[in-house]
């Protein structure tokens, strides 16, 4: 969190390679309805396909290569053909991909004035940042850092007021379009990258402008042909504030397969969400019934936490390989819920560090006969409640604080629920505030979940988009048990966040010194179910 953040590119300056990362969903038998139900919110515009697509035009499947065994259940596609279902629809997406690559660079200056025509290609919302929206995302995910919390304290290090989560603003939904819903019947999304660089800060009282400024669609399917169709689909934007001033640069990348049944009276009449949702059975993962030996484990994380604050991390003393005291987060009760336009979403439940700890506090906590889970006797207790929507926000009313479709998630034995990406996303930057204190300023932010890999070991294998970036092995040099390890499992309710970093390289560049970390997120047997990266400025040594 450095008092004068400078511009920097969303390629890490350390490996060259463009930030990544990931995006799921949330909900019960549902498995991960929520991220997924937003895939079909977004801008209408985007940004030229490549290979088969590159010329704009859509390719048909005529009769003659069109397969027609009876035995497949669904209609076999090919890379760059399409359907006479998907023709239209299809086309549709691509001339939007090419209205954004015709547009060019936005006029920031006109759009700060809202002199842009509405229909705009790439144009999203504009974001209030008010302080009741800062201050309940600052305190349900980071309580302890006061740059956060306390207005005097912050102006005293240089900043004009609080600050907000570099992420506030980081809407994913906004950015990705997805694959035209009209042209399929069932839906498996995989490969959840996501990249969030930040030039400067945000306070309350700034207004954000989202836009959408190139999407790239690559279309995985074998060239043999499959009864699936993969794209995955890559959207780079950009976020700027009222004074025109860009603030973030974010990349947004997911990989949908699709399938359309042969014989159209398959399809319901009136499909439901559940009628077109294909997911790896990421449920079938027991949940923990937390021990006094687990607990006793948790406290000594806890205890073991190690908050920089204003005393400065120097570069110039950080060793590569070097291990950042872990930090933990949960058992998680309730999942943040996707609502626009936030990019942290709203809803969730803390954690209970302090009243866990402290024995008086303790006192007055239950703790769950089925699941082992301290919770307070009321559930406004765990789970904040979300203030109101600012005036001309770009969303709906936000839903229950944590509300995910589930019902009674906070009571002892609660069937359990996928975790929104983002949610382990702004738990990794807790850990990471915590190392680089006050002085650093973390100028990248990378995430993943729903690895390809996952989801072939759950039956159900998918194409790897090659846009997308994955982190783990990055640790091999320093943690040779961590070699071919990824992310195998969905973060659930009832799960903790036990996040651990390793420092992977550092260096100099134009004059600002870096450090890039590799962080990842373990349930509490250890089962990784979140990776990412960072790249952090600090200062430098005095001489």
């Amino acid at each position: 969190m450095n008092r004068h953040p400078s511009a920097s590119p969303s390629a890490s300056p350390l490996t060259g390679r463009p930030g990544a990362p990931a995006r799921p969903p949330a909900a019960q038998r549902h498995g991960l309805w929520l991220s997924v139900l937003s895939l079909g919110l977004g801008l209408a515009t985007t940004a030229l396909p490549p290979a088969a697509e590159a010329a704009g035009t859509v390719q048909a499947v005529t009769a003659a290569t069109a397969p027609t065994p009876q035995a497949e259940r669904y209609v076999r596609v090919f890379p760059g053909r399409y359907t006479p279902r998907e023709q239209a629809w299809v086309q549709k997406y691509l001339d939007d991909n090419a209205a954004l690559q015709r547009r060019g660079p936005i006029d920031v200056q006109r759009l700060v004035r809202g002199e842009l025509p509405r229909d705009t290609p790439g144009l999203g919302p504009v974001i209030r940042v008010t302080e009741d929206w800062v201050r309940y995302q600052n305190q349900r995910v980071d309580p302890d850092n006061p740059l956060r919390h306390d207005r005097a304290y912050a102006q005293r290090a240089g900043l004009p007021d609080i600050l907000a989560f570099n992420t506030f603003g980081a809407h994913d939904d906004t950015f990705m379009v997805p694959w035209p819903p009209a042209a399929r019947d069932k839906l498996l999304v995989s490969d959840l990258n996501h990249s969030v660089t930040t030039l400067r800060p945000i306070h309350p009282g700034d207004t954000l402008y989202l836009v959408a400024d190139a999407r790239e669609v690559i279309d995985l399917t074998p060239p043999e042909g499959a009864t699936q169709r993969t794209v995955a689909l890559n959207t780079q934007g950009s976020i700027y504030n009222q004074r025109g001033e860009k603030v973030n640069e974010v990349i947004f990348r997911v990989t949908e397969s699709v399938r359309q049944f042969r014989d159209p009276s398959e399809a319901p009449k009136n499909p439901g969400f559940f009628d077109m949702w294909e997911a790896p059975d990421w449920l079938s993962r027991p949940a923990r019934v937390y021990t006094d030996a687990d607990w006793a484990r948790i406290a000594r994380l806890w205890r073991g936490e190690q908050r920089q604050g204003a005393t400065p991390r120097y570069w110039d003393d950080v060793a590569v390989g070097s291990a950042p005291a872990p930090t933990l987060d949960g058992p998680i009760l309730a999942s943040v819920t996707p609502v626009p336009p936030w990019g942290m979403g709203s809803g969730g439940s803390r954690t209970l560090r302090r009243e866990i700890l402290d024995d008086g506090q303790r006192a007055g906590l239950v703790r769950g006969a089925r699941d082992g889970i301290w919770r307070t006797r009321e559930r406004a207790g765990y789970v904040p409640a979300t203030p109101p929507q600012p005036a001309g926000h770009a969303g709906g009313p936000p839903p229950d604080a944590g509300a995910i479709t589930t019902t009674d998630i906070h009571k002892d034995g609660e069937q359990r629920s996928p975790l929104v990406n983002y949610m382990g996303r702004d738990l990794a930057i807790r850990h990471l505030d915590h190392w680089m204190g006050e002085a650093g300023w973390l100028q990248n932010i990378r995430w993943s979940i729903m690895d390809p890999r996952g989801h072939a070991a759950m039956g159900l294998p998918v194409p790897a988009n090659p846009r997308a970036e994955h982190f783990l092995d990055r640790l091999a040099p320093f943690m040779p048990e961590m070699r071919g390890r990824y992310v195998h499992t969905h973060g659930l309710s009832q799960d903790v966040a036990l996040v651990q970093s390793r420092v992977v390289s550092k260096a100099v560049v134009d004059g600002q010194a870096l450090v890039e970390l590799v962080w990842w997120i373990e349930t509490i047997d250890g089962q990784i179910w979140q990776e990412g990266a960072a790249t952090i400025r600090l200062p430098r040594k005095p001489l």
